[in-house]
């Protein structure tokens, strides 16, 4: 089952629909992660008892029973269970698959307990999908002593991001257009899309601070009052002097047992359906490099929508910014279309180059460590006027000289 009241009406039916699974096992990084996880560890799973929340199509069902699985509970709440079943059966695994059209609180197990609980509960912004719940209520009821809970803990992790060319294409665009000044649209802009977090894939060379572990949870330890608030004082470390345009989430989820296996959503480990979420500042904050950025975070279940959450974010330095936005779900977190789009076209380029595995070079950014120290030497105000030139000069001539290398081998290559 997808295992919970989400407070919102067809949320299980929404999941008997292929789009979503289709999204989801083409997320190679989420699916060998749980493989590799039970297949490491697979001295656990021979002859257990495995209790699947929320099995869906019913692939990490089938790879508990391959891995030695004497009964595997494939618990899907939605109609989508009747297509599981017909899966687990032409792949001759219905002797040891149970699938079960119910909500997990509603399944009794035969044997009166589970050695293995193994859940993909996590969704956008970590808990959107207020999944968790189920998945303690069914430890707390089933699981044996000494069992295994895959993932074991969680982590939420925050950095902010700077975008000036994406600032630029979405805001500034609005000055200039044919002609004529349309920034009064602006302020709708911020009050329609900025006014609460949104799911993006994020440009890991955007990242413009250290990043921060803003929630952990242990699931072996996590009650189901501890979940329902998570905050965090914030303190991140700028990287480079620059723009701030929002604060960035994402998360990453550790299988620990003899072998422990990670799954990062983070924007530097590529591509996963979960994306990143973004939540984007009314206007932008300038950051000096090594300044220290100062603020606080929360996401609360709200008390007046169940399944929803309220979150709350603020800066108290270098600037005073108070953001926040309720009733949040996973329907509210919608993805920009145009930036989707963008996206995809940049990542099939990505997956055709052999030169790096994240996001294709922009020449205009490989030599960004380069302006950033020129700017941070002129900047220097303590620098006689004829020492700081010399610097600049100095500085632009290794840049100019190191771009024409780059050229030269790039043309002897060719």
């Amino acid at each position: 089952c997808r295992g919970h009241d989400s407070g919102v009406d067809g949320y299980f039916d929404s999941y008997a629909y292929t789009e979503i699974h289709e999204e989801m096992l083409k997320d190679e990084s989420r699916t060998d992660a749980y493989r590799d996880a039970i297949m490491l560890n697979q001295e656990h799973f021979e002859g257990a008892v495995v209790a699947d929340i929320g099995c869906g199509t019913g692939i990490l069902s089938m790879i508990a029973a391959r891995a030695g699985a004497r009964k595997v509970y494939c618990i899907e709440a939605s109609s989508l269970a009747n297509t599981t079943r017909e899966i687990v059966r032409i792949n001759g695994l219905q002797d040891k698959i149970e699938v079960v059209n119910a909500l997990s609180s509603d399944v009794v197990l035969e044997e009166g307990y589970c050695d293995i609980i193994v859940s993909e509960w996590m969704g956008y912004f970590l808990v959107y999908e207020n999944m968790l719940t189920a998945v303690l209520s069914f430890r707390d009821n089933w699981l044996r002593p000494g069992g295994l809970v895959f993932p074991s803990s969680v982590r939420l992790i925050a950095a902010m991001y700077s975008d000036d060319k994406f600032w630029s294409e979405r805001m500034d665009f609005w000055d200039d257009l044919y002609t004529y000044d349309f920034s009064p649209i602006k302020s709708m802009i911020v009050r329609e899309q900025f006014s609460m977090p949104e799911r993006q894939h994020l440009d890991h060379r955007n990242i413009a601070t250290s990043t921060q572990v803003v929630a952990s949870i242990d699931i072996y330890d996590a009650t189901l009052d501890s979940i329902q608030s998570l905050a965090s004082t914030l303190s991140m470390t700028s990287l480079k002097s620059c723009r701030l345009h929002g604060v960035a989430f994402w998360f990453d989820a550790e299988f620990a047992a003899t072998s422990t296996v990670v799954l990062d959503t983070s924007p530097v480990d590529g591509y996963s359906h979960w994306s990143q979420v973004i939540w984007y500042l009314d206007a932008p904050v300038e950051v000096k490099r090594h300044e220290t950025v100062e603020g606080f975070f929360s996401i609360k279940n709200s008390d007046e929508n169940a399944g929803a959450f309220n979150v709350e974010f603020y800066l108290t330095h270098p600037a005073a910014i108070y953001k926040t936005s309720t009733g949040q779900t996973p329907d509210t977190i919608a993805q920009n279309i145009h930036e989707r789009l963008t996206w995809e076209n940049r990542f099939s380029e990505r997956q055709a180059s052999d030169v790096a595995p994240h996001w294709p070079k922009d020449p205009q950014n490989d030599f960004s460590c380069i302006n950033e120290l020129i700017s941070e030497v002129s900047s220097l105000a303590y620098l006689p006027e004829g020492i700081e030139r010399v610097c600049v000069v100095f500085i632009g001539v290794f840049a100019l000289g190191f771009v024409v290398g780059r050229w030269g081998v790039k043309v002897k290559r060719e």
